[in-house]
């Protein structure tokens, strides 16, 4: 077999992200705001399998305010087999969605049909057949990783221990707090994933590449569009505007169209040389995301200026 070896670039690759807390904390709304700035002018889908609560977001004022022209939504009944989770990510897929919400993806493993009662009604001798569950896990976790959505999934959390012997050799029960309820592995496999304090809506960090920790630096902001929208200039700035500038020519109008904050956000993500590239585009851009902001009306009167 020959292999060929060349310098690392980091590509533009979908965003795989988790929601995770407990009733209340604010798993939805903060996932329509995230999915709001991922999208972009793009589609956003909603994959309900919470019994319709996915649609009481609709008329929501910051909602709507966020996403003018709505979101998509499909409910999932049970069974919550692996299987249909996939079914239903290629279906928002065919519909041209850019970005999927999925409330809640708990139900995939625990849930009625989920990999949970796999193992039990598949046993073997008596026992779980659980590598039959993580097995149709394993399949639905290769597709939503395949694809080209930005996904992000809402998990129930609840508190957990963990089982230890002290030195007498006695079993102590060791609180380990919050967990998020799914396959132990699912959250490793995100690019960020997020857990949201009951009460306050802030986001804890528990997996996050290093290039976006300062986004949550210092006093934890709470989830908003524009934090999304900064997640997509972030994973869209991995295309390879070298090889190709009307890309970047592409991307840096699309940004400028949704306003300064928004185009702001795209510029820092570029590397010095993407910059150069684009300043051919940069004062018509610059010019674009200034009546993107008068069109939008918003509450500051002021723009915010554009020195770079």
């Amino acid at each position: 077999m020959t292999f060929t070896i060349s310098p690392a670039k980091r590509k533009a690759v979908p965003m795989l992200i988790s929601l995770a807390g407990v009733s209340g904390s604010g798993k939805t709304y903060s996932a329509l705001l995230l999915a709001a700035g991922l999208a972009g002018k793009g589609p956003v889908g909603f994959l309900d399998t919470e019994n319709g609560r996915g649609s009481m977001y609709a008329d929501s004022p910051g909602i709507m305010a966020a996403m003018p022209d709505g979101y998509e939504i499909a409910e999932m009944k049970e069974p919550f087999a692996p299987a249909r989770y996939s079914d239903a990510v290629e279906a928002f897929e065919k519909h041209g969605c850019r970005v999927l919400v999925i409330d809640s993806m708990t139900h995939e493993w625990e849930g009625d049909g989920g990999c949970s009662d796999i193992a039990e009604n598949n046993k073997m001798r008596g026992t779980p057949n659980w590598i039959m569950a993580k097995r149709e896990h394993k399949r639905l976790m290769n597709h939503l990783l395949a694809s080209g959505m930005h996904l992000i999934f809402c998990l129930r959390a609840r508190e957990k221990i963990k089982v230890v012997r002290n030195d007498k050799g006695k079993e102590e029960f060791l609180p380990i707090g919050l967990q998020p309820i799914q396959e132990k592995n699912f959250t490793f496999e995100m690019t960020l994933s997020l857990l949201l304090e009951e009460g306050t809506h802030r986001p804890i960090v528990t997996k996050c590449p290093e290039p976006l920790l300062p986004l949550f630096a210092g006093e934890q902001p709470l989830v908003t569009k524009e934090m999304g929208r900064k997640l997509r200039a972030w994973s869209d700035g991995g295309a390879p505007a070298e090889e190709n500038p009307e890309v970047l020519f592409r991307q840096g109008s699309e940004y400028a169209a949704q306003g300064t904050a928004a185009y702001v956000a795209f510029w820092e993500t570029l590397t010095g040389k993407q910059q150069k590239l684009l300043l051919p585009k940069h004062d018509e851009n610059k010019e674009l995301a200034r009546m993107a902001d008068d069109r939008q009306k918003v509450a500051d009167p002021s723009p915010r200026e554009l020195n770079f």
